[in-house]
């Protein structure tokens, strides 16, 4: 009966361009579709993935790329453990090997095992426990390169070739939703990234922006998976997923900030020397808008240019905020809420005019329109309750600016507990409000004491005075 199974398995398999199917398989049935089901190789394969996972499990790397060789050639669709396991076992071979051509060969062998993967990825899921995307083994290839190429290849290690494999991941991933893509790959691509920009800024910097929005927002996708896990009473998996990807977040922000990559005035010259041969493409003309709206150059010139051409090519609601920023700046306010609203009208969704009243709120706030910015925060959470928790941030830092700091300490514990996702970065808009507090207070205090010592030195002064002339 065994043999009939197999034979059956092996007949549909060999049937030609089908992609291989192994939903229900055994390792044995594995083993045999690449061995014409002959039994001794079966039993020969076995006994190979036993000794290669005893060998990982010992830390013999040495006698587990004996076992990885022939499961590789003869059984590559024996065990995902052959490539899940085999990039860390060749970490650890490179790492101990002093001889720089064994290195290299370790190392091309790696790479080698990445493209196999990709390339069984559908067979090798179809059997798999935890299924795997071409975005994770895009992310973990870029990871090991990371680790491995700069002792491989020395002083001619290519940051840029580092650089090319993260980016390719992280389209993938953001292609994909983000579900695969841990906290602390998105930190060291943008640590990659930033070290390109450090070495080479003129030719960088409108990448280096870009990468820092995609990383973001490759983050702030995975915090809305620990929102979602929240809302299906999954409390565990929230806080695990707000534990991998808030710190790394904050961190990304925190490169940036320190980058100077966002000085504005370096920003407006460079879209003023790309205005003519971006001006007649709109996804181009979009993302420099993008860009130059989350970086405070939304109120040059060459800005509202941008959103002038924009608009006219293909209206948005990105180019109608841009025309209802400049129309604010005429003093046309009319104008402007004609261009808010139309931003509102450009959308076919009620959760989608949510986060564009959220965009307008920016606007208002960078325009110091506080009240009106207060509103539209309030129409995002009308229009879109899911947006409560970053209403009701940006709600806090409206209230900082008004230097209402009671009030803004309240939005961001409303903030924390309406989102997860904001969690965070409510906590440290919190503390920072607080520092501010403490050395207001502590300011006020020393001003009192240094004011209650001129009044007590003049009193003084006064009396003496008084007496001598008596």
């Amino acid at each position: 009966m065994k043999k009939i199974t197999l034979a059956a398995l092996f007949a549909v398999f060999a049937a030609g361009a089908m992609a291989q199917n192994f939903e229900g398989s055994t390792v044995e049935e594995r083993i045999g579709y690449s061995n014409d089901n002959n039994e001794d190789s079966i039993k020969t394969g076995r006994q190979y993935i036993t000794m290669f996972q005893q060998a990982g499990a010992n830390k013999d790397w040495q006698d587990m790329y004996i076992n990885f060789q022939w499961l590789k050639k003869n059984a590559p669709y024996a065990v995902n453990g052959i490539y899940t396991q085999g990039p860390y076992m060749f970490f650890n071979l490179i790492n101990a090997e002093q001889d720089q051509a064994k290195k290299q060969k370790y190392f091309d062998e790696m790479m080698e095992l990445f493209d196999l993967r990709q390339k069984n990825l559908d067979a090798l899921n179809s059997f798999a426990k935890t299924k795997s995307t071409l975005g994770d083994v895009l992310s973990v290839k870029a990871e090991y390169y990371n680790w491995t190429a700069p002792s491989v290849f020395g002083q001619s290690f290519d940051l840029r070739k580092s650089y090319a494999n993260f980016s390719e991941a992280i389209k993938m991933v953001n292609e994909q939703g983000g579900r695969e893509i841990t906290g602390s790959f998105l930190l060291t691509f943008f640590q990659v990234s930033d070290a390109i920009y450090k070495a080479i800024p003129n030719t960088m910097r409108e990448q280096y922006l870009q990468d820092y929005l995609d990383s973001k927002d490759a983050c702030e996708k995975m915090l809305q998976l620990a929102k979602e896990a929240q809302a299906n009473g999954d409390s565990v998996k929230a806080e695990k997923l707000l534990e991998t990807y808030d710190a790394p977040l904050a961190a990304i922000e925190q490169i940036f900030s320190q980058s100077g990559a966002a000085d504005s005035a370096q920003l407006i010259a460079i879209y003023t020397k790309k205005f003519d041969a971006y001006k007649e493409d709109i996804n181009k003309l979009n993302s420099s808008l993008t860009i130059m709206q989350q970086n405070d150059c939304d109120e040059s010139d060459i800005y509202y240019q941008y959103a002038e051409a924009a608009y006219a090519l293909e209206p948005s609601f990105i180019s109608a905020i841009g025309l209802a920023q400049k129309a604010q700046k005429d003093g046309e306010l009319n104008k402007m809420l004609e261009y808010y609203n139309k931003a509102l009208e450009l959308c076919s969704s009620d959760a989608r005019r949510g986060a564009i009243c959220l965009n307008i709120c920016n606007g208002l706030t960078k325009s110091k329109q506080y009240t009106g910015a207060l509103t539209y925060a309030e129409k995002g959470i009308a229009y879109n309750p899911d947006l409560t928790g970053k209403a009701y941030l940006k709600m806090a830092n409206i209230y900082t600016m008004l230097g209402q700091y009671g009030e803004a300490i309240a939005y961001c514990g409303k903030a924390s507990e309406a989102d997860i996702t904001v969690s965070g970065s409510a906590n440290r808009l919190k503390e920072n409000i607080q520092r501010a507090q403490a050395n207001q207070a502590a300011n006020d205090k020393a001003r009192k004491a240094y004011e209650d010592f001129i009044a007590r030195q003049k009193a003084e002064e006064a009396f003496w005075s008084g007496g001598a002339k008596k």
